[in-house]
């Protein structure tokens, strides 16, 4: 995390991605999202949901545990090559709070999308769905536009209000793998609960699959944009009111031997 003093937007430049170190960030970033939705899309598929009848319960708790905890692995593997973002909400978190440049935003964008298509594409051409039935979000029961915008954003205040905390420097965190765990446990428990009540998607990555499939309802906008939205008030929030970045009065040594008060924000 940048010095507070130094807290502001940087365009940045492509050259960041132009050494080994770079380029592995960006391959992280894709290999990671494809897994993600490799593993994850493949437990959400018209061949697992046209079986299910009266496990559905069981099927949301399994399903939600298994994201999650796919979601910790992620983060875990890709962290020290790109800081295992592997979600664009989670990189415009980091963008937001001055931790990478607009040009690495970007970038990982395109990777992760990148890595979602080819991982969608992949079981769609393996699963043999054809002529089972369509499962896009509009056949989940008659879901309101303003139900799954508050739930979505719900979701994800869930997702960055905790990874925010995880990772923040003046709580004296430092890495280990409980942040990954805390991570993955706190989409656990937003798809566990608000689950029920419209499909959870707080990746939007998760277009890819509808896309690939040829798939595209008036909701699907809301699982690709929404969470966008969720993260940017998410960010407002932790940064503005629960742990604001306040003023603090340092002192500092002229050459002279005098003290001044500088401030940092």
């Amino acid at each position: 995390m940048p010095d507070p003093a130094s807290r502001q937007w940087t365009l940045g430049s492509y050259r960041e991605f132009t050494d080994q170190a770079g380029l592995r960030a960006l391959f992280s970033e894709f290999l990671g999202t494809f897994m993600l939705v490799l593993f994850a899309t493949g437990g959400i598929n018209p061949r697992i949901i046209s079986t299910l009848g009266t496990n559905a319960d069981l099927f949301n708790f399994s399903i939600s545990f298994g994201i999650g905890m796919t979601v910790g692995l992620m983060i875990y593997l890709c962290a020290d090559a790109s800081g295992g973002h592997i979600n664009p909400s989670i990189t415009l978190m980091f963008f937001l709070d001055t931790q990478i440049s607009f040009i690495r935003l970007v970038f990982y964008f395109i990777c992760q999308f990148c890595g979602a298509f080819v991982a969608a594409g992949l079981l769609w051409g393996i699963g043999d769905f054809e002529g089972l039935e369509d499962f896009s979000p509009s056949h989940f029961g008659n879901f309101s536009v303003i139900r799954v915008i508050v739930i979505q954003t719900m979701g994800s205040w869930m997702m960055i209000l905790v990874t925010l905390a995880a990772i923040d420097q003046r709580k004296g965190r430092v890495n280990s793998y409980l942040q990954p765990f805390a991570i993955g446990m706190s989409i656990v428990i937003a798809m566990l609960f608000l689950g029920p009540y419209v499909i959870t998607a707080l990746n939007p990555v998760v277009i890819a699959w509808y896309v690939v499939c040829g798939v595209w309802t008036h909701h699907l906008w809301a699982y690709g944009l929404v969470p966008f939205l969720g993260t940017a008030t998410a960010v407002a929030i932790y940064n503005g009111i629960l742990y604001p970045y306040k003023q603090v009065a340092v002192g500092v040594t002229n050459s002279d031997g005098s003290d001044t008060l500088t401030a940092k924000v």
